[in-house]
């Protein structure tokens, strides 16, 4: 009984330090997101990429949102189960859900502008990113949905799904740009916006591969259809707070000028890191 209870107090003082953290991530990163959305939506000329970056920050800074209060629950515990738990546990997965997407489309985008540049600048439809946008908030609203009605089949259908189709094309895509960055040679122009969105995803796979990798061993080696929420915590909350607020900082840090002598604001920088075209490629 002693060990038992030792160990019970164990996991609760490591429960609460994981969540302590990730309170203070979330603190940082929800403010961070909140000028991205502010610049990018009201300050800076809006371009089809632009649209995709302020849906991810909204998707982000709404994870965060819901991640504080998750995180304040834990220690006071005012949300209890029932229909207000339900509301809450939706909206909560409906950003987070969105948000993988989101940086899904972005990756997908920038490997099409990679590699038929082109039709990218040319013929790409005016409001394709608007569109891609609308439909992925729906489709991940939808995919909670049906969630809830395969709960007692499934319990984490929306992991298995985001696994199976985000991953996969961001793995090549973050190939695929790092392939082209490589292959420029020293004389010729690195554009910022491949460096920024290949950074962005390399943080992605590394924060939430072993997450995944965790889902895939649970649900298709071990055939086990449900998880541990203790566990289940462990392994997403930190990663995804982290990823969720890492984006903006390196918006700012690819974006800035390295010997610039004077401080530039951050209006500035994102208006050099999120220029649609780049400037010509010269030797």
């Amino acid at each position: 009984m002693n060990a038992s209870g030792e160990h019970l107090e164990y996991v609760n003082t490591l429960h609460n330090i994981i969540f302590s953290i990730i309170l203070i991530i979330c603190c940082i990163g929800a403010p961070l997101n909140g000028i991205v959305i502010w610049l990018l939506g009201f300050q800076i000329k809006r371009n089809p990429f632009t649209v995709l970056i302020v849906n991810l920050a909204i998707a982000d800074f709404g994870f965060l949102i819901f991640m504080t209060i998750y995180c304040i629950a834990i220690f006071i515990g005012f949300i209890q189960s029932g229909i207000r738990w339900e509301i809450f546990f939706s909206l909560f997965s409906v950003t987070y859900i969105s948000s993988l997407f989101l940086l899904t489309a972005i990756s997908i985008d920038r490997c099409v502008s990679v590699l038929f540049p082109i039709w990218h600048r040319c013929s790409r439809p005016k409001y394709l990113s608007p569109a891609v946008c609308t439909f992925l908030w729906i489709f991940s609203s939808l995919l909670i949905g049906i969630h809830y009605i395969m709960q007692h089949l499934f319990w984490n259908l929306h992991l298995v799904v985001t696994a199976v189709l985000c991953l996969p094309l961001m793995t090549t895509s973050t190939v695929i740009l790092f392939i082209k960055i490589c292959l420029k040679s020293k004389q010729m122009k690195r554009g910022r916006l491949l460096v920024m969105i290949l950074i962005t995803l390399l943080c992605f796979l590394i924060l939430n591969l072993p997450f995944y990798f965790y889902v895939f061993i649970t649900h298709f080696l071990l055939e086990e259809n449900f998880v541990n929420i203790f566990e289940l915590s462990v392994y997403l909350c930190p990663s995804a707070s982290l990823n969720s607020s890492v984006n903006p900082v390196i918006y700012f840090l690819v974006g800035r000028k390295k010997k610039a002598r004077s401080r530039e604001s951050i209006k500035v920088v994102f208006q050099r890191v999120f220029r649609e075209d780049e400037a010509p490629e010269t030797r």
